[in-house]
C-alpha cells in the first residue's frame, strides 16, 4: 500500500466494525458464522493498578494505551502475538521514524481509522489508531501469562520504544498486571454478498465471569464483532453497504468498539482487585 492516499498524511486502511452483545451476539453468530468452529484463542490485557482511581478503572486505557496478548488455545506451540495500540492516536506524537515504519523482524505497524456504528441511540464513532504488533509465538505469551517470565519480555524492543516515544502516558511494565483470559473464536474470510469479513466472538472464562459478573444493569459479557478492513478511498460507501446488509438480516449493533474494550477491562479489573 502506498505511503499515503492522495495528498494527505499516511493512513493505511479503515477498519469498519459492528459489535453485537448478549442475545444479538448469538443471533449474529447464527446468521453469519461458518460452521467450522473458527480459530480459538485466549486474549489477555495488561493494565495498571487503579491506585486511588476506584476499582475497575483502566488507567492505561484512559491514557489511550491498550496492551493485548493473544495465543492459540489448545495443545501445541501455536501462534501468539503481542500488540501495543494507541487509540486515540495523536499524529503529532508520531515522528518520521514511525510514520515510515511498516514491517520488520516480525513487527508490523498499522495506522488506520476504526469506524464503528452504534444502534439507533448511539452516534457513529471514528478514531485514529496506531497498532504495533509483534509475532512472538504462543510459548512467549504463555510464559508471561503463567508468570514464568517478566511481562516486558513478550513485547519487542521496538514496541517498548514506540510506547516510550509516542504514548501520552508512561508505561512501567514492572507495575502492570496481566488480566484474563477472555475466550475468543475468530473466523476469517467470511463472505456476505460482496463483502469479505472477519468475525470474532468474545466471552469470559468461567473463573473471571463468576468472580466479577456483570455490573448493575449490564448484560453478560458476550460479544460478536464483525469487521472489514478497506482502503480509505470509498470506505463510506462500503460501510453503508455493510450496515444495510447486516440490518437487512434483522441484526442491530449495540456497542461502540471503545465501549466493548472498556467493559472488558473494567470487568477483568473487578475480577482481580488491587492488592
Amino acid at each position: 500500500m502506498p505511503e499515503s492516499h492522495g495528498a494527505g498524511p499516511r493512513l493505511d486502511s479503515v477498519e469498519i466494525k459492528m459489535t453485537f452483545s448478549a442475545a444479538q451476539a448469538a443471533a449474529a453468530a447464527e446468521a453469519l458464522a461458518p460452521g467450522d468452529g473458527g480459530i480459538r484463542r485466549h486474549v489477555h490485557f495488561c493494565e495498571a493498578p487503579p491506585r486511588g482511581r476506584g476499582p475497575g478503572t483502566p488507567a492505561l486505557l484512559d491514557g489511550g494505551v491498550i496492551l493485548r496478548l493473544r495465543a492459540d488455545a489448545g495443545h501445541g506451540r501455536g501462534d501468539g502475538d503481542a500488540t501495543v495500540k494507541l487509540r486515540p492516536c495523536r499524529r503529532a506524537r508520531l515522528s518520521r521514524r514511525w510514520l515510515r515504519f511498516r514491517e520488520e523482524d516480525g513487527d508490523t505497524l498499522r495506522l488506520e481509522e476504526d469506524w464503528s456504528a452504534g444502534n439507533a441511540g448511539h452516534a457513529e464513532n471514528r478514531v485514529l489508531a496506531a497498532s504495533l504488533t509483534s509475532d512472538c509465538g504462543r510459548p512467549a505469551v504463555d510464559a508471561v501469562t503463567s508468570g514464568a517470565n517478566p511481562l516486558r519480555t513478550v513485547f519487542s524492543r521496538r514496541q517498548r520504544a514506540f510506547l516510550a516515544e509516542c504514548a501520552d502516558v508512561r508505561v512501567d511494565f514492572r507495575t502492570l498486571r496481566v488480566l484474563g483470559p477472555v475466550r475468543a473464536v475468530r473466523w476469517h474470510g467470511v463472505r456476505l454478498n460482496h463483502h469479505e469479513l472477519t468475525l470474532e466472538r468474545w466471552s469470559f472464562a468461567a473463573s473471571a465471569a463468576e468472580s466479577a459478573g456483570p455490573g448493575p444493569g449490564e448484560e453478560p459479557l458476550d460479544w460478536l464483532e464483525i469487521s472489514e478492513r478497506v482502503a480509505p478511498d470509498g470506505a463510506e460507501v462500503v460501510q453503508a453497504s455493510l450496515q444495510a446488509l447486516v440490518r437487512g438480516l434483522g441484526l442491530e449493533p449495540d456497542l461502540k468498539q471503545e465501549t466493548k474494550t472498556r467493559r472488558v477491562l473494567e470487568t477483568l479489573l473487578r475480577a482481580r482487585p488491587a492488592t
